[in-house]
């Protein structure tokens, strides 16, 4: 729940308090219905739901995407491309879906995510032209018992020319995720991962084979 939805409610109760307080020194012979949007701002007040963000980690298994030079070489020296996710920072808001339920049975609330992702970037490999790479990347939701719930996959295109091929840059992704949920209750139990989405043999050459959501 961020500051603004809190500070958002308490205004619209303050407001609320104010007129309805309004109404009541009037003289007693005069019925004054109360308005219907005062009725409204009161309900949604009472009602607003308040969740705890989920966690948010960098999958160990997936934090480091390697791609190699053409051949059969797979050491060290063989490096084309090594780019890290060194960092996640995130945000979470709670919104009722409102008009955006097709159907009563549809999931009330979408947890709204705010992602901002840097990579490391390193090319090991001299080039003589631009070129751009393009790297997949995913974010997952796990349950509380480490099942995904979503994923999604992205692609975060890495310019490179002659002159910077070999110095390390750091790249930057802003991702916005908006996860339907039925219970708000179970929402902090949920997890965010971030990882690369890696190939078979990129798994293979995984030191720490602790998660396989890539091929799930």
């Amino acid at each position: 729940m961020t500051r603004n939805f809190v500070f958002k409610n308490i205004a619209s109760a303050f407001r609320t308090g104010l007129l309805i307080a309004s109404v009541g020194i009037l003289p007693a012979c005069q019925a004054i219905p109360i308005p219907d949007f005062v009725k409204e701002a009161a309900d949604n007040w009472l009602s607003a739901a308040t969740m705890e963000c989920p966690k948010v980690r960098i999958l160990k298994a997936g934090q480091r995407y390697v791609q190699y030079q053409s051949g059969a070489g797979r050491d060290i020296t063989d490096i084309e491309l090594d780019v890290q996710i060194t960092e996640v920072k995130y945000t979470c808001d709670l919104r009722n879906r409102g008009d955006e339920r097709l159907a009563p049975q549809d999931a009330p609330w979408n947890i709204v995510v705010g992602l901002d992702i840097s990579f490391r970037v390193r090319r090991e490999v001299i080039i003589q032209q631009e070129k751009i790479e393009n790297i997949p990347f995913f974010v997952a939701l796990l349950d509380r018992f480490g099942q995904v719930v979503e994923k999604q996959i992205f692609s975060t295109n890495l310019s490179f020319s002659p002159e910077t091929s070999s110095e390390s840059q750091v790249h930057r992704e802003h991702i916005v995720l908006k996860i339907p949920i039925h219970d708000v209750a179970v929402a902090a139990s949920y997890e965010t991962v971030v990882s690369f989405q890696l190939s078979q043999e990129q798994l293979d050459l995984t030191n720490n084979p602790e998660d396989r959501t890539n091929s799930r």
